[in-house]
């Protein structure tokens, strides 16, 4: 008997100890992310072709330089970096009241933006660690911010002149946060549950669901403004976001409920066509006509310059639009010295070409040609498509024959894993980006889709 009730709390002590970090997010606040068992999921994650490059001392080794930085630390505080290494192998959790959270914000290549961003953590936000050296681990804490730690009425106050970190130690878990009173009372709702997050809010299901990354997001307080897309263009009741390595990618997936029912199978259309487009540069995009996403906005915002320049060729697409069907495909160059980008639309009726013209485009035998800028914008029909794009047509031809889509293998073994319909669709070739931008070879692709799933917007990024 004694051996089965051993087996049991074996079982289900994972799943208690991780109902319990959630316990210290007081009920009003407006969201939490947790990444859980560190550990076991780094090697996994580190494992991935793009993250080995950007973590490994073959590529950009940020590994390497935080150890680094960690053990000079740890000499001038004499605490081991391993009481840090240890807290976070296991599980930690940031929740906050007040701001919105854009996910764009919160990865960087820069070891020094997470201390800043550790400085400035906010008066009504936490973070709490799970650690058995509170004391050691606050040291260390100290000498990464560079701030001095005193302790006063058992909390312990890390602060300069610009900016003060408050932090206690309770069961288990070091809480910190830019304020006393936040740390006071995220100790206080955690022995009263009916003031806890998890009481209003059924999260516990997701915590304990397996995956590395999990978060709650009430409303608003989430944001995902990537490639133009807005997330909050629906009244939201909440988001929730899961991210699991899975074998050679890591997929993150945010799913987005709404307060009332929505038909958003309208905003849908297939993804198939995309395959057959060229490929030019490290960059492809689709999106549906009719959805949601500014379409016209997207286009002109990879121009930088005048606002009446930007202006007058977001009046352009916006009107080329009104006359397109299906889906819009952008390919082009993120990063460069001359950074190339062609639209293609496929048309419902002939383009009123007078708009352009009126602009002070002129024929250049088969090709509008409008100045803009530094360079020009070229129109041109091929096929059923509309061509808008800053190559002259003949370079068009000659770059969109070169590759197709289908031709990228890890596009095609991505795309597998995607639903076929869908709203955006974007494809990015990460390792072209950082061989161009820092001359460095790497590997490393990103497909990202939103779509629809039971009258839930799904947004799925799988990073490989």
């Amino acid at each position: 008997m004694r051996s089965a009730i051993s087996i049991l709390v074996l079982i289900f002590l994972p799943i208690l100890l991780l109902g319990e970090i959630v316990d210290f997010i007081p009920s009003d606040y407006d969201f939490f992310l947790i990444f859980k068992d560190n550990g076991v999921y780094y090697p996994k994650i580190s494992s991935v072709q793009f993250f080995n490059f950007i973590l490994g001392e073959n590529g950009l080794g940020l590994e390497y330089v935080t150890r680094s930085l960690l053990e000079n630390i740890g000499y001038s505080t004499r605490v081991s970096p391993d009481v840090l290494y240890d807290s976070l192998s296991r599980n930690f959790l940031f929740a906050a009241k007040g701001p919105s959270f854009d996910i764009g914000s919160f990865f960087s290549l820069d070891v020094n933006y997470y201390i800043e961003a550790l400085r400035n953590i906010g008066t009504n936000s936490i973070l709490v660690f799970e650690t058995n050296n509170p004391e050691e681990l606050i040291k260390l804490v100290g000498g990464i911010t560079n701030l001095r730690v005193s302790i006063s009425d058992k909390t312990w106050v890390l602060q300069d002149t610009d900016v003060a970190i408050f932090a206690r130690y309770h069961r288990g878990y070091l809480i910190l946060s830019g304020s006393r009173s936040a740390v006071e009372r995220a100790i206080d709702v955690y022995d009263r549950p009916t003031d806890q997050f998890c009481y209003v809010y059924p999260v516990k299901n997701l915590v304990n669901q397996s995956a590395w990354i999990c978060g709650f997001f009430k409303g608003n307080s989430f944001g995902a403004n990537l490639s133009g897309i807005n997330s909050n263009w629906l009244d939201t009741d909440y988001f929730t976001v899961s991210g699991m390595p899975s074998g050679e990618s890591l997929v993150i997936e945010v799913k987005q409920y709404l307060k009332k029912s929505t038909d958003l199978n309208k905003y849908l259309s297939s993804s198939a066509t995309m395959k057959n487009m060229p490929l030019v540069g490290n960059f492809a995009f689709s999106a549906t006509v009719t959805g949601p996403l500014d379409i016209a906005q997207s286009i002109a915002s990879w121009f930088q310059g005048a606002q009446e320049e930007v202006r007058k060729i977001y009046q352009i697409i916006s009107s080329i639009l009104e006359v397109s069907k299906d889906r819009v495909y952008l390919t082009g160059d993120v990063s460069g010295e001359q950074v190339r980008f062609a639209a293609l639309f496929s048309l419902t009726a002939d383009f009123d070409t007078n708009m352009i013209k009126s602009y002070g485009a002129r024929d250049f035998g088969g090709e509008l040609r409008l100045p803009v800028l530094n360079g020009f914008l070229s129109f041109f029909t091929l096929g059923k498509d509309l061509v808008v794009t800053n190559m002259t047509k003949e370079e068009y031809q000659k770059a969109s024959n070169r590759r197709k889509l289908r031709d990228d293998a890890a596009y095609s073994y991505l795309a597998k894993k995607f639903p076929e319909k869908d709203i955006v669709r974007v494809y990015v070739d990460l390792g072209n980006i950082i061989e161009s931008m820092l001359g460095s070879k790497a590997r490393g692709r990103v497909l990202f889709s939103q779509f629809v799933d039971g009258g839930v917007i799904v947004y799925r990024v799988e990073v490989m």
